[in-house]
């Protein structure tokens, strides 16, 4: 009961340190951030590593009247939303990047996941490989992974680009998450080859 008070009142105070927004007819999508940051320190010290004490930050949906509908809490205290929904998904679907980058290492930096609303609710999208495994959408941009937005026809294509040791060097993995009439699917090709972000962004040619 003090748990679901405290959050009440979190929900309401925090209004005014809401960081970005997206609208959808009435109803708001929008980040709210730990009272102990805003949108300047969130631009000034997004992949810098520095670690945080801050709470994560929360995903909520509004409804119409100013209701909270739904919430989902984000991995880092740092994020941003997209507020350009992706063309084509079967229910609104926002890309929301968490800052997880670390002062070392290779691969962590900012986590972007697509969030469907499905009835009210904020839902992580989930995605069908060929073997009818599902697991859901996850985009790293590290310095051996990135990830792109591209459009294709009337949706748009999600292109993810991932390198990890496998001897005797590197192997290289290309996903392509893309929209069919029963939702995400994905798509990977594997090469023996390694790729770092301080290249360009591979050619489309090489995701399957």
């Amino acid at each position: 009961m003090k748990r679901r008070l405290l959050l009440g009142i979190i929900f309401f105070a925090s209004f005014a340190f809401a960081a970005q927004e997206a609208e959808l007819g009435c109803k708001r999508l929008r980040i709210v951030l730990d009272p102990g940051l805003n949108q300047k320190m969130i631009d000034h010290e997004w992949a810098s590593g520095k670690i945080r004490t801050e709470e994560p930050t929360v995903l909520q949906l509004v409804g119409c009247e100013g209701q909270l509908l739904d919430r989902f809490v984000l991995e880092a205290p740092l994020a941003k939303l997209d507020p350009e929904p992706l063309r084509g998904a079967h229910n609104p679907t926002y890309l929301v990047t968490a800052d997880l980058t670390a002062e070392a290492g290779s691969y962590n930096g900012p986590l972007t996941v697509p969030i469907e609303i499905i009835d009210d609710r904020l839902v992580p999208a989930m995605a069908k490989s060929p073997d009818k495994s599902v697991k859901p959408i996850r985009l790293s941009q590290t310095l051996k992974s990135g990830w792109k937005r591209v459009p294709y026809q009337n949706a748009d294509e999600l292109l993810s680009v991932t390198s990890q040791p496998k001897s005797p060097g590197f192997v290289t993995i290309y996903r392509r998450y893309f929209l069919s009439p029963d939702g995400w699917q994905v798509k990977q090709r594997t090469k023996q080859e390694l790729w770092e972000s301080d290249s360009d962004f591979p050619s489309r040619t090489l995701f399957p």
